[in-house]
């Protein structure tokens, strides 16, 4: 018998489809009937004419940006609210990292509805009732990780120790090491840099330490099989990667036991599509598929959104799975808006760290892409700078060809390294891991 969080997890998918259909026409019908937003965007589309989830395509994507323009037309909700503000109980904010930061309301039947998905994620990640978890997400700034993540661990039966990233690496690592916690969530770049550290400051390593669970997500690598490895070697402990987005609550999507792609976990709450970020046509949810993940809410009061671009970019790895649970199976590539294209090639900064990452004890797996470039498409070689390990035993120009070279094979492109000392590249501490940064070209 699969052991899951709730029934939701292993029902059949004709059974789920079902389910999603009757909760779709209840919230298209309080859509219309409550937020402007829709209400104005669909004025030319007749209601009869969406009768099922199939004729959903027909229905015009919904944007971030549009978001923003619907948050600045009508304070402090926007027009796509669909709650009366006396329901409202929770603001959260998305990181504002590619603009203005949007806000996302919640009654207290949404929060219920996140914390469902929540909880179904740190359980397939492994988390269990009672699990003593260090969070050491970011806390401030309203950013959804933070708050949320602690009610859903909470709402799975967990006793959270909610220092946050924040706190600063000391207090994290001397924390762990007085309250011995079983588990941790955390961006990869936060669980690796508290790792490398942890003999320095405490004068024992993080694999003598008690964490044995680790849950990452808010930024790519817990998928990446190099950035993976290096954060199990550091702790001595199970990690599995999770992804969401603030618009929806948090995460919702996870790894099993099976640590191969991450299930849905958005059953009752969300419907997901792919589309063909360029073309913006569907793409059918089947073994191989890749695409962009559109998301409609199914019982969200507060602030649904109906066919909305999230931005992430996965390819569907199977559709079932030996641990029972029936939703299909994901692989993050990273979003669409950091996609590089190198002389007609695709690359995502993820992908170039895994590179990296495996050139290690030579590199610390810490490196900028520097874009001199307008846009996100050029005809020149990257320029990377890469981190040198104190370890290595190179010269810095045998580091240099070996990381050309390497990122060559593997993702056949060119790139221009430029190989600077250990701690040269700022961590990210509280704040997500950016591997992008923009250079002024005089």
């Amino acid at each position: 018998m699969t052991e899951t969080f709730d029934e939701l997890e292993v029902l059949p998918w004709s059974e789920i489809s079902e389910l999603h259909e009757d909760l779709f026409q209840k919230q298209l019908d309080y859509v219309l009937s409550q937020s402007d937003f829709y209400q104005q965007k669909y004025s030319g589309i007749s209601r009869t004419s969406i009768t099922s989830l199939k004729e959903l395509p027909n229905l015009p994507l919904t944007t971030k940006d549009e978001l923003r323009e619907s948050l600045l037309a009508r304070p402090p909700l926007g027009l796509h609210a669909a709650a009366s503000l006396a329901d409202i109980v929770q603001i959260q904010s998305s990181s504002g990292t590619t603009g203005m930061p949007t806000f996302v309301a919640a009654t207290g039947q949404d929060i219920e509805t996140w914390n469902s998905m929540g909880a179904r994620v740190f359980y397939a990640n492994g988390f269990r009732p009672r699990d003593w978890v260090m969070h050491a997400y970011a806390m401030g700034r309203g950013f959804v990780g933070g708050l949320v993540n602690i009610e859903h661990l909470q709402h799975l039966g967990c006793c959270v120790i909610p220092l946050g990233a924040e706190s600063g690496t000391e207090r994290l690592l001397q924390a762990i090491d007085h309250l011995k916690p079983v588990a941790m969530c955390a961006t990869p770049s936060m669980v690796n840099h508290l790792g490398s550290v942890a003999q320095e400051v405490l004068g024992k390593s993080a694999s003598d330490l008690s964490i044995r669970k680790i849950s990452v997500g808010g930024e790519p690598g817990g998928g990446v099989p190099a950035i993976r490895q290096k954060m199990e070697e550091l702790w001595s402990a199970d990690v599995r990667d999770m992804m969401g987005g603030a618009d929806f609550g948090s995460t919702y999507w996870a790894e099993c036991d099976v640590k191969d792609g991450m299930h849905l976990c958005s059953q009752a709450a969300l419907h997901v599509e792919l589309i063909d970020p360029d073309t913006l046509e569907s793409v059918p949810i089947e073994e191989g598929a890749t695409g962009e993940l559109v998301y409609t809410t199914l019982r969200r009061q507060a602030t649904p959104l109906i066919r909305y671009r999230m931005g992430d970019i996965v390819t569907v790895s199977d559709m079932s799975c030996s641990c029972g649970r029936t939703g299909y199976r994901i692989k993050a590539h990273g979003r669409a808006d950091d996609m590089l294209i190198v002389r007609g090639v695709n690359v995502f900064p993820a992908a170039v760290k895994d590179v990296v990452t495996q050139l290690a004890p030579d590199t610390t797996g810490y490196l900028k892409i520097d874009l001199d470039f307008e846009g996100h498409s050029t005809y020149e070689p990257l320029k990377i700078r890469v981190e040198q390990s104190e370890r290595s035993t190179l010269n810095p120009s045998e580091l240099t060809r070996m990381v050309e070279d390497e990122v060559r094979t593997r993702l056949t492109v060119r790139v221009v390294v430029s190989i600077v000392p250990e701690g040269a590249i700022e961590r990210p501490g509280a704040q997500k891991e950016k591997l992008l940064e923009r250079i002024k070209v005089s």
